[in-house]
């Protein structure tokens, strides 16, 4: 049984870009999950977002989750963002760094107000969002750090990324790359934080939501993207996002009578920020 809510004014909603997806979120209590991404957030409100690790509940106006951490997020009457970064990315290293000691990295008020204003002009403008550059706003770019990605895993991501329904065998994959199947299977977990069949759901996991408004039914869309069969599917997305997938769809649905009813001393409402994103952005996913 689980506890995640989705109340009649709470709305998600997307940006995406290559290997990097933000999520606009307001009013939404998630249950325990866990992803291979690591994971920015950040209030948009003069208002402390709460985060739970198993053990622990920390508060804060803004969180750098390690990848693989089981959490639960509660962002009741708040406007927060989630900046997830896949463990391809050639800069997922740099908001690392923030958690090499700890699971979680804890932004104060102006952290997070300095990421806020970065991410809607970004998205406002149309511009690329620069982990580079978000890394410099929180002063955490180290000059001397020698981070490598191996070549070997990113083509086999890239091949992954590459395929319309991701379905492949890890023996494929090896063969591609010119490994042995045991040791792509070790060297892809070592290097990516996830197994491979993790990693496959996933990016099926992603596909399916990148569609989740279509006209569609869930079940239709879970099957096009590879998932044996909804309750897979749904399984798989409470665990990857703490939602289930008919939560999600209901709350991607636009409603002009939403409105964020956190007291707005910040000059932050996802709301008008969306009215203002409807009107100058083209790409934005919704």
């Amino acid at each position: 049984m689980t506890n995640t809510i989705i109340r009649n004014n709470s709305l998600i909603k997307l940006y995406k870009q290559e290997l990097s997806t933000l999520y606009f979120l307001s009013n939404i209590t998630t249950d325990w999950h866990s992803h291979p991404s690591i994971q920015l957030c950040i209030s948009l409100h003069d208002v402390p977002l709460e985060l739970e690790i198993i053990g622990k509940k920390h508060k804060a106006f803004g969180f750098i989750i390690q990848s693989n951490v089981s959490h639960k997020l509660n962002t009741t009457g708040i406007c927060c963002m989630n900046f997830l970064v896949n463990p391809e990315s050639p800069f997922y290293h740099l908001l690392s760094h923030f958690t090499e000691n700890s699971t979680i990295h804890c932004l104060n008020n102006h952290e997070a107000l300095k990421l806020a204003n970065y991410f809607i002009k970004s998205i406002v403008t149309q511009q690329s969002l620069d982990i580079y550059h978000i890394c410099g706003l929180l002063g955490g770019l180290d000059a001397n750090c020698v981070c490598r990605q191996d070549n070997r895993i990113i083509k086999a991501a890239a091949i992954i990324s590459s395929l319309p329904i991701k379905q492949i065998s890890s023996r494929e994959i090896a063969a591609k790359i010119h490994l042995s199947e045991s040791r792509f299977l070790h060297l892809f977990r070592s290097k990516l934080g996830v197994n491979f069949r993790g990693y496959l759901l996933w990016q099926r996991l992603q596909d399916v939501l990148n569609t989740i408004d279509s006209q569609f039914t869930l079940t239709t869309l879970a099957n096009d993207m590879g998932f044996s069969d909804s309750a897979h599917f749904s399984r798989t997305c409470l665990s990857c996002y703490g939602l289930r997938p008919s939560e999600l769809k209901r709350a991607l649905i636009d409603n002009d009578e939403m409105v964020c009813n956190t007291p707005n001393r910040k000059g932050y409402c996802l709301h008008r920020i969306f009215k203002t994103l409807y009107s100058q952005n083209s790409n934005l996913t919704i």
